[in-house]
């Protein structure tokens, strides 16, 4: 078990980023036991033998491939804004030459979809933070995660583990290729991060078309929209993840919106489009 006690001050530094870096470590992790990472499977099947033969990543995978090693920290260090710069993160990583051609070869193809969940995922953890409070929100993150007395604790195996934040706050970083696991750098002199599955890891490699019917119906662009909303989405997270326009994506929103199909949900400047019970039951097999 790890616990990490939390002060007035350290929530109200609590904050979410995304980390093209931590991608990196842990889908190269996760290219070391793939059968715990079943999810990402159709990833693996496509680069891991071009990543284990490249010559020019075999000190990066040294320092994250070998089973005894510890992760280093400086690899992937908390993000210091909402979305980092991947060439920024791996410029200070160290071994930013080797981040970036792995980047190249295994990751940058996906990113623009990559990039698009996680966001979702950000607004929606965000939401649930000010709309319920940490006692909600911390144990959604994952079935390891719980929450009582101002302490966060992450049941996993190995030794008890507890930390005194300090006022220090906490960056929350949701991630594709962690699913299933949690993971904390709390030890100073780091800023502490946790590390947890993001939302919708599962549809990341299988873009499943709309059923036929559907489509026949609504049209293809729309129809695929609606599949999409599953996740409150904004029109440029639903652009990143479907190639589709962001002129385009309005419109056929405004078209669902006015069907009862979809609603709109502001969170500050920012607005949302999520499927009305009556989208989910027309999405919903059955």
């Amino acid at each position: 078990m790890l616990r990490m006690s939390m002060s007035p001050a350290d929530l109200a530094g609590v904050r979410f980023a995304i980390s093209p870096a931590w991608e990196v470590v842990a889908s190269l992790r996760v290219l070391r036991d793939p059968g715990a990472h079943a999810v990402h499977l159709p990833w693996v099947t496509r680069h891991r033998d071009a990543v284990l033969a490249a010559p020019g990543l075999r000190e990066l995978r040294d320092l994250v491939l070998t089973p005894e090693r510890h992760l280093p920290g400086f690899l992937a260090p908390a993000p210091r804004t909402p979305i980092a710069d991947p060439a920024a993160e791996f410029e200070a990583s160290g071994h930013g030459d080797q981040m970036r051609a792995y980047w190249d070869l295994a990751l940058a193809p996906y990113w623009d979809r990559m990039r698009g969940i996680l966001e979702a995922d950000v607004m929606f953890r965000a939401r649930r933070l000010a709309d319920a409070g940490p006692q909600a929100m911390f144990p959604e993150l994952a079935p390891t995660i719980s929450w009582a007395d101002d302490v966060l604790s992450v049941n996993r195996p190995g030794p008890a583990l507890d930390f005194v934040l300090g006022g220090r706050g906490l960056v929350l970083v949701p991630s594709l290729f962690a699913w299933p696991n949690v993971f904390v750098k709390a030890a100073e002199p780091w800023a502490p991060v946790l590390r947890y599955p993001a939302r919708g890891v599962g549809a990341m490699w299988h873009d499943d078309a709309p059923a036929a019917d559907l489509a026949a119906v609504l049209g293809r662009a729309r129809a695929t929209l609606l599949a999409e909303l599953a996740t409150p989405s904004t029109t440029t997270s639903l652009a990143r993840r479907t190639g589709l326009a962001a002129g385009g994506i309005s419109a056929h929103l405004a078209r669902l919106v006015t069907a009862g199909l979809v609603a709109r949900r502001r969170a500050g400047r920012q607005v949302f489009y999520v499927r009305t019970a009556r989208g989910e039951a027309l999405v919903t097999p059955g």
